[in-house]
């Protein structure tokens, strides 16, 4: 690149630095919120208005700032708490760079107002894209309130990137969620356009009994009472978690919650000595749902590893892995496996086949590309005990394929991706017009969802009608289940509607109306489907194959993975030497 060096101008500066602090809107609530707890905020208020890049405001009652100090909370590296480089290595507090309030205000139109106690008036000051529009005095109790506005009004680029107003919504429910926890002493309420969406009281009384305590605010106190309790301590590192049970767990890590020093944090290291202390009281595919709260020595932790504090280095991550699991594992290791069950002497493991078999219907071939599948098996010819001088027309290999022979040699089909095939394209025709049945269920079954589930699940409300679902809400976040899709055999509805939504919160992105129905569908389709493991009858076989065929495009579940490969005679005739 030719050309002299030269300085960015201050404001190119500004902006580039605000990119690097603040990625989303959610990224600038959380500084904010953050810097309001820092403030000693005992009651803390988010109000949004449509959307958080549109206008959000944290309203705190904490210490406040002086008038005459607000200018300087605006410039870049100004903080109340630093006083030296020492500082870094024993950090107290949740934000220490001083780089969010300026790094905000460049990339948006922000109002500070604040009032320290014992001053006659709060002071405000207003700025848009980093630059001072007005100034003054105005009413307010003590405390500070930042709103912010029209955020990336002057990095266009930034708005094409951002995600749909609704996922930044639920992931700000996660948001106050985790730091709900990390702060029972607190008081959380949010607004949403004019309405309460949630108010969590501050609780009294301090370790896991205030924990537990905020967890039944969040969660329902029957979800509450079911959670194991840890708490041990070795070489000054401190743990206390929540643990859910077994059958609490997710298909995805969003159940896990980590808050070390009073930050909520993200730790892979963290995730992994959980899991260990789980050990096979979960299949593979799924992940348990747990909060846990660390308290270590501030030099003993860097939380100066990642431009938003999303992550922290321990001085000694084996000691803290090991503490973490030994802990957890107490308290698991003494109840069973809710999973397995007895039938006939044998033991199966979680295997339910997820479809209903049917009757085959249509001629007794059917030909796609070329596959000539042969007539429905011989009745009463079981899959593992084939009639003397005979084979079974269908074969399940390790519990995972299914091998059809056809016309010149065999088909092997992988059950999970040709089952989601089949029910990603039934989904999409029932949300596209045809409305799925729901089978009652018996007994009514109640899940308790977290919020940010919850807030989906309103938002997906009549597309999940549409695919069979019949759900009433109890009360937040709490849902019953009075029938599930027609032709659906699983033994935990309440599950399986946590897992599909965990599945729709993994999708990001401006998406139109018409993308969501592919989105749950595929979803849809990836829980509800068999897994590898699942036995199979004969019936169920041969169920599998017709409807694979009969879908439009076999080849290949929703995710582009293939659901079938056909092996030739031919390619057998010359491994084995003949002619």
């Amino acid at each position: 690149m030719a050309g002299s060096i030269r300085r960015l101008p201050p404001e190119t500066a500004s902006r580039i630095a605000a990119g690097e602090v603040i990625e989303r809107p959610l990224s600038a609530l959380k500084e904010i919120l953050e810097n309001a707890l820092d403030s000693g905020a005992r009651s803390v208020e988010v109000r949004v208005e449509r959307a958080l890049d549109h206008l959000f405001a944290v309203a705190d009652d904490g210490t406040g700032i002086r008038a005459d100090e607000l200018d300087l909370a605006l410039e870049r590296h100004a903080t109340s708490k630093l006083a030296s480089l020492e500082d870094l290595d024993r950090l107290a507090s949740l934000g220490f760079r001083g780089e969010a309030l300026p790094s905000i205000a460049a990339v948006s139109r922000l109002r500070l107002t604040s009032r320290p106690a014992g001053a006659e008036a709060a002071a405000f000051v207003a700025l848009e894209g980093g630059a001072a529009t007005d100034r003054g005095t105005a009413a307010r109790a003590p405390g500070t309130t930042v709103e912010v506005a029209d955020l990336f009004f002057n990095t266009p680029a930034r708005r094409k990137f951002l995600t749909s107003p609704t996922s930044e919504l639920r992931a700000a429910l996660r948001l106050l969620e985790a730091y709900a926890l990390a702060f029972p002493q607190v008081g959380f309420r949010l607004v949403v356009d004019g309405k309460e969406r949630l108010q969590w009281p501050a609780v009294p009384g301090t370790g896991l009994t205030a924990r537990r305590d905020r967890a039944s605010e969040l969660w329902g106190a029957r979800h509450a009472t079911q959670l194991l309790e840890v708490e041990a301590e070795r070489e000054g590192v401190k743990i206390e978690a929540l643990l859910g049970l077994p059958e609490h767990a997710r298909a995805t890590r969003e159940g896990q919650i980590y808050v070390v020093n009073g930050r909520w944090i993200q730790s892979p290291m963290l995730g992994a000595a959980l899991r260990q202390a789980y050990g096979n009281l979960l299949p593979p595919g799924r992940f348990p749902a747990a909060t846990l709260w660390l308290t270590v020595p501030p030099e003993r932790l860097d939380v100066n590893v990642h431009p938003t504090k999303r992550e922290v280095r321990f001085a000694d991550e084996d000691r803290v892995f090991s503490l973490v699991s030994a802990a957890c594992t107490r308290p698991l290791s003494q109840i069973a496996p809710p999973f397995t069950v007895v039938t006939g002497g044998a033991r199966e493991t979680g295997a339910y086949p997820a479809w209903t078999e049917r009757v085959r219907e249509g001629p007794p071939e059917q030909t796609y590309l070329g596959l000539e599948l042969p007539g429905p098996p011989a009745p009463a010819r079981p899959a593992t005990a084939p009639a003397t001088g005979a084979e079974p027309e269908l074969w399940q290999l390790h519990q995972t394929y299914v091998l059809a022979p056809v016309r010149g040699g065999l088909v092997i089909i992988d059950q999970h991706a040709a089952h989601e095939r089949i029910l990603y394209e039934e989904a999409l025709a029932r949300l596209q017009g045809e409305h799925g049945v729901a089978q009652q269920l018996l007994f009514p079954a109640l899940v308790d969802l977290t919020n940010d589930q919850f807030e989906l699940l309103l938002e997906l409300g009549p597309y999940l009608k549409q695919l069979g679902w019949d759900l009433s809400l109890l009360g937040p976040p709490t849902v019953v289940i009075q029938g599930v899709p027609s032709g659906l055999r699983h033994e935990r509805p309440g599950q399986l509607l946590q897992d599909v939504l965990d599945g729709m919160n993994e999708s990001t992105g401006r998406a139109p109306d018409e993308d969501l129905s592919h989105r749950l569908a595929a979803s849809w389709a990836c829980h509800a489907a068999s897994r590898a493991g699942d036995p199979l009858s004969q019936e169920e076989m041969r169920s599998l194959v017709d409807r694979l065929f009969a879908t439009s495009r076999p080849h290949g579940d929703p995710h582009g993975r293939v659901t079938f490969v056909r092996l030739d005679l031919d390619e057998l005739h010359r491994r084995f030497g003949r002619a």
